[in-house]
């Protein structure tokens, strides 16, 4: 007999949003509601030469960097998520799993 022990949950869809993003900083993904937990989010930037930047809090512009064409994703994060491009009009793709 074996024992198989799992380290995080097994994901059984994400959820995805298209948003669009401009030159000022807006709420591309609110709080979870309690009791929902995110297991996955995953944020690409679809625009062909734009630089967008993520922000994982309420206020301020400082954030992470993703360029054209690439993604970042965070395992467990259950806050805001905010975005500022630097080109007006940014298609930005959201995905999420929940447990």
């Amino acid at each position: 007999m074996a024992n198989i022990s799992f380290s995080s949950p097994f994901i059984r869809g994400f959820t995805h949003a298209d948003v669009t993003v401009g030159t000022s900083a807006s709420t591309a993904l609110v709080v979870a509601p309690s009791p929902e937990r995110r297991v996955s989010v995953i944020i690409q930037n679809q625009h062909a030469t734009a630089v967008l930047t993520v922000i994982f809090a309420a206020t301020g512009s400082t954030g992470l960097k993703v360029k054209a064409g690439e993604s970042i994703s965070l395992d467990n994060y259950n806050g805001i998520v905010r975005c500022v491009s630097d080109t007006a009009s940014t298609p930005v793709h959201i995905a999420y799993a929940t447990a």
